[in-house]
């Protein structure tokens, strides 16, 4: 029931502002929203539980690295699946530029281009190595 209200509630806040997008490119992971919000369950250890959340319905997301911020994916024509999109990259960094739109606290991405970060392309510390990323599995 509460995954119902939630995806009801996504469609009614999406539907109006589409019109007012703008183009973005973000870097983030690929993750399912429910999981990482209830549980914060991200990154590989998490992997084959996303992938049956997201094959169950459960809605995915991009996980900005810079801003921790939650972009859930969404499609304006309302005919592809969102997660079809993403599913060959879940639990994954990637770059994604699509059209994004914020209204009430929740903000959303259409997804025009994704492709994988590799590990030579991720942020570098101080140190001049890769920062580690958190992840939890449940």
């Amino acid at each position: 029931m509460k995954k119902w209200f939630f995806l009801f509630v996504l469609g009614v806040l999406c539907a109006p502002f589409f019109a007012f997008s703008e183009e973005k490119t973000i870097i983030g992971e690929v993750i399912d929203v429910s999981c990482y919000v209830a549980q914060g369950a991200k990154g590989m250890e998490h992997k084959q539980c996303a992938i049956a959340c997201l094959t169950a319905g459960e809605p995915a997301g991009i996980l900005e690295d810079k801003t921790g911020k939650i972009y859930l994916v969404v499609t304006e024509d309302h005919k592809t699946n969102p997660r079809d999109k993403v599913m060959p990259f879940v639990a994954k960094m990637v770059e994604v530029t699509g059209d994004v739109n914020e209204r009430s606290g929740v903000s959303t991405i259409d997804i025009k281009d994704i492709r994988e970060k590799t590990m030579n392309e991720m942020p570098m510390n101080e140190g001049g190595k890769t920062m580690p990323k958190k992840s939890m599995a449940h």
